[in-house]
């Protein structure tokens, strides 16, 4: 569903399509390239036959993943892993994290992939008011997904939820979307009204996610992409039947100004950029020029520099660390399989694997382990493990500290931590006391981030009486079974929607007498205190601290302790959190790839081996005394 022409053009010959497997036509292998483990190749097939595909190349045998069913060889990895096709016309795809995200337009539906399985973790039906949205592109910024859809919207879904949660109006028949300075640029091409197409590019703020603007270009804008500095746009024009082709242009946009600085006659349809080199080519030519971004000369009349022959190219994709090109070619038909081209940074041809899928439309490189499931053999879970080890417990003063675990005048931090480590491994409950205290854990072998939760933090959270603690976690890269590498934190609702605070410290001082409230004063001056109650009559000073203060840094989430109806209540946050939801709640249970980078971004942890909780959360009152975060285990489900 490239263009009109393509669409009139598929649909004339869809009674050649009876069968949609995709035949390989003749023997060929992909060959290594020293990065990526294998490629996923996506194919949108055609229109209303309901028979868009996923192959997988393993760069590391050179095959195509294949299978038999019903006696013909089948290459959809999606297929035999969930025992169902992936819908009608999948026009685009992304890897973020360790998931596949797939539009499928007709199906008008977001199909989220663990890319290790090739298992659908989610499919989000993709409408407004019942009407189906069409989603058309993708593209993956800052935890979220953003899908330009043919209804006019750009939404955007949460990576950890899989939920929509915000919606923008564009243009008509949004057909490409970018992400540059802090904006999303969004084509919008009136496609599905080919004699009045539409003829702007919407400017979307990502913080705010409104629609700031739309700048005016020739008409039918579609493929848009950026160098980092500047936004290009191809404008094909309305379709010729005369001469059979686009007049096409190519627009670059200046992101400071949002206006069009230059337009290019350049025949161009679609194309791929990298650094400051665009590589691009128009439908039937079988000719990719290369372009420098910078000054838009065309640098490279012709980038297949030996006999090689591409007669309808469909797709492109640059890899940025190898500079392999990969092409897409659709067959002369565009109803039967096409083939897979790979090109060395030089445009010699390195392999080709025809038969790949029909309509061949998108190529996306990983480095993951995939081995596609088995839709049709048992699925067997493995069976849960708790921690083996205590590396260190710090709780914040608190009404349960030296009660949960237990603290005698002979105890030290070592023996602290494995009275914790008693309680956690027979179900007991520990006590984090309040903002900032903590407890380190490992287990006997790695937490793997299959699709899905990977482990478990029970704690005694019931309905409004949520006491949150922040999640950490790291892998063990150096190998010396301590937890000394790099930390990530599991962004849960609150980080996500940027209501809490980072790096927030509270020092606490000890008491001249024990039964004194203990204050406490934050690093944005604030101050407090842990207020002692009839309750618990021990000290809630942490006996075995030697100093008369002590100080924690963590995640501040927002208070949710309030007053009602003569109640203290204190509601749980969403997800993503100890001690936060009930236990029977799945979203106690923790992902891996909630785990981002300092700077927000998907960490992409294959496994961990350390957790740190920390309590993220300040709140205290006469009657249930502090906030703090109780832990009773913490299970391993992925060993």
């Amino acid at each position: 569903m490239r263009t009109h022409l393509i669409y009139a053009l598929l649909c004339s010959l869809l009674f050649l399509a009876c069968d949609p497997e995709p035949l390989l036509l003749e023997p060929s292998k992909a060959t290594p390239d020293g990065v990526h483990t294998g490629a996923f190749v996506l194919s949108e097939g055609l229109i209303n036959l309901n028979n868009s595909t996923l192959s997988w190349i393993d760069f590391g045998t050179g095959d195509t993943y294949s299978w038999n069913r019903q006696g013909k060889t089948s290459f959809d990895c999606f297929e035999k892993a969930n025992g169902r096709y992936l819908g009608d016309t999948a026009n685009d795809m992304i890897l973020y994290g360790s998931r596949l995200y797939i539009a499928v337009n007709i199906s008008s539906t977001i199909e989220i992939i663990d890319v290790a399985t090739c298992r659908s973790i989610k499919q989000i039906k993709m409408e407004n008011g019942g009407v189906p949205s069409q989603p058309r592109c993708l593209i993956a910024q800052g935890g979220f997904i953003y899908v330009c859809c043919y209804d006019g919207t750009v939404e955007r879904i949460d990576t950890l939820t899989f939920k929509r949660n915000a919606t923008v109006h564009v243009g008509r028949n949004p057909d490409g979307i970018c992400y540059a300075a802090g904006k999303l640029y969004v084509s919008n091409s009136g496609g599905l009204d080919y004699t009045n197409p539409d003829s702007t590019v919407s400017v979307i703020d990502v913080e705010s996610f409104t629609e700031i603007k739309r700048i005016p270009v020739r008409s039918n804008p579609g493929k848009i992409c950026t160098d980092g500095k500047s936004v290009f746009v191809v404008s094909r024009g309305i379709f010729d039947y005369n001469k059979m082709d686009y007049d096409c242009r190519l627009h670059r946009i200046n992101t400071d100004s949002d206006i069009v600085t230059d337009t290019y006659d350049i025949p161009v349809l679609n194309m791929d950029i990298v650094g400051d080199k665009a590589w691009l080519y128009r439908y039937g030519s079988g000719k990719i020029q290369i372009m420098d971004t910078s000054t838009g000369d065309i640098i490279q009349p012709d980038f297949i520099t030996d006999q090689t022959h591409i007669e309808s190219p469909y797709s492109i994709k640059v890899d940025p660390v190898t500079r392999n090109v990969y092409i897409c070619e659709a067959a002369a038909n565009y109803v039967t399989p096409g083939t897979l081209y790979c090109f060395n940074p030089n445009g010699e041809l390195k392999y080709k694997i025809p038969g790949i899928g029909i309509n061949p439309n998108t190529v996306l490189l990983t480095t993951a382990n995939v081995r596609p499931a088995d839709a049709d053999a048992d699925f067997v879970i493995q069976k849960k493990t708790p921690i083996t080890k205590v590396f260190s417990y710090c709780p914040a003063p608190g009404q349960f500290v030296n009660t949960l675990p237990v603290c005698t005048q002979s105890d030290d931090s070592i023996s602290m931590a494995k009275k914790c480590l008693d309680q956690l491994t027979t179900g007991n409950m520990i006590t984090l006391g309040g903002f900032g205290g903590y407890i380190t854990v490992g287990f006997d072998s790695p937490v793997i981030n299959y699709y899905g939760p990977d482990f478990i933090i029970n704690g005694n959270a019931v309905t409004n009486g949520a006491e949150p603690g922040v999640v950490w976690v790291s892998a063990d890269v150096n190998g010396n079974n301590i937890p000394d590498d790099v930390w990530y934190e599991i962004y849960g609702s609150e980080q996500k929607a940027q209501r809490s605070k980072s790096a927030y410290s509270i020092c606490y001082r000890k008491p001249l007498n024990d039964n004194e409230n203990i204050l406490w004063h934050g690093s944005d001056g604030q101050k407090g205190s842990i207020t002692r109650n009839d309750y618990h009559d021990q000290p809630y000073y942490p006996m075995w601290y030697k100093s008369d203060s002590v100080s924690f840094t963590a995640t501040l989430l927002p208070s949710n302790m309030s007053y009602s109806n003569g109640t203290w209540i204190m509601p749980a946050f969403e997800y993503g959190y100890a001690d936060n939801k009930p236990n029977s709640d799945k979203n106690s249970a923790f992902d891996i790839d909630w785990a981002v980078n300092a700077d927000g971004s998907p960490a992409n942890l294959s496994s961990i081996d350390f957790i740190k909780i920390q309590n993220g959360v300040v709140g205290c009152n006469d009657i249930t005394g502090e906030q703090s975060t109780e832990i009773s285990s913490i299970y391993n489900i992925n060993p």
